[in-house]
């Protein structure tokens, strides 16, 4: 019996550790490869929540005027301002607060429509996203 050298019990419990480490990487891979795709979806989902939201406020608004690549609204005597700042797409309401619409994005870019406004968003990844709106009111388009 001798103390110094390295017994099979030992190799055996060092072996089942290593093993059972092993056995983690498919899983570990797999939540890496599901993480992608689920920040995939949450951009489609922070896209719709946009657009849906910024459709009802042009067609409620009174007044709409493009300047560049900023959206001026006015409702009810208010003026909301759509805009860059950093990466992030921000609204704000008579120069005043900071709510953040999309994050990571390159560019956005408004276009006149008749009686509404075509809103182009190109994110960090190149991928580029539309949504055209209309007013079912009359209401002012400026340039």
């Amino acid at each position: 019996m001798n103390n110094k050298g390295y017994t099979m019990a030992e190799m055996l419990f060092a072996f089942s550790i290593f093993c059972i480490i092993v056995s983690f990487v498919p899983i570990f891979y797999k939540i890496v490869i599901h993480e992608e795709s689920l920040n995939k979806r949450l951009e489609m989902m922070e896209w719709e929540v946009f657009a849906s939201q910024v459709k009802k406020e042009i067609r409620m608004s009174d007044r709409l005027q493009i300047s560049g690549s900023k959206l001026f609204l006015e409702k009810d005597g208010k003026l909301i301002l759509y805009e860059m700042y950093g990466d992030n797409l921000r609204r704000r309401v008579d120069f005043l607060g900071h709510e953040v619409l999309l994050q990571q994005i390159r560019s956005i870019h408004f276009d006149k429509l008749q009686n509404g406004v075509q809103i182009t968003v190109t994110d960090k990844g190149g991928a580029e996203k539309t949504t055209s709106i209309r007013s079912f009111i009359e209401m002012e388009v400026v340039e």
